[in-house]
């Protein structure tokens, strides 16, 4: 079972740290407040009140066992660069990091963050592209070019197979799975080139963004 560890337990890090949990994963839950640390004792699998700017902190909480690490103080930027360097020096697998602005961003991915993530930034992407087109139903940015989304099948794929359309070559999209929205256990991972789309298919999507808005607004 994969081992996560959350550094700060404000609204983002209490969500990542509840949501991790709750899919059955072991979560360490760090903080130097004690009251949010009780918040969370109970939706983690250790909660510890520390300040995790300090290796013997981090090096207490068998910090290099977990598969992953989520600096999650984006409005410290002193802190989560510090903890961010103790963590890829300590041999920390992977580390995510919170930022504030683009330019935390850089300087996190500079010191060898391996994903920085601006959520507020990514809240209002989203955001935009649904009001562009209601045929989003979710959105994942992979990277600044590409993205994972789920669309409702287009009008005018229904009826017709994605050999016949040439998905990929005239969209330059991949499909990676086909859903019922009526039936979410009903998931077809990598369909054929024959299968023929239906009314009630929610098409995933992976490729660049602007190929994406592109398909869905069309």
């Amino acid at each position: 079972m994969k081992i996560f560890a959350v550094i700060g337990l404000g609204r983002f890090g209490t969500a990542v740290a509840m949501k991790l949990f709750n899919m059955g994963y072991e979560v360490i839950a760090v903080d130097k407040c004690m009251e949010k640390v009780n918040l969370i004792a109970d939706y983690s699998t250790r909660a510890v009140c520390g300040d995790a700017k300090e290796e013997s902190v981090l090096k207490a909480l068998g910090i290099r066992n977990c598969d992953c690490v989520v600096v999650a103080m984006g409005h410290d930027i002193t802190d989560s660069v510090l903890i961010t360097l103790s963590l890829k020096e300590l041999g920390v697998k992977k580390v995510v990091c919170k930022a504030k602005d683009n330019q935390h961003k850089k300087v996190l991915k500079k010191i060898g963050a391996d994903n920085v993530i601006i959520p507020e930034q990514e809240a209002g992407v989203k955001t935009a592209a649904g009001l562009v087109s209601d045929k989003f139903m979710d959105i994942i940015d992979l990277s600044d070019e590409y993205s994972i989304a789920d669309s409702m099948v287009p009008d005018n794929w229904i009826g017709k197979s994605i050999a016949e359309l040439s998905v990929r070559k005239k969209y330059g999209v991949n499909i990676v799975a086909i859903k019922n929205q009526l039936d979410d256990n009903d998931v077809n991972i990598s369909p054929s080139p024959e299968y023929v789309f239906k009314e009630t298919d929610v098409v995933v999507l992976v490729g660049k963004i602007t190929d994406i808005n592109f398909l869905n607004n069309n």
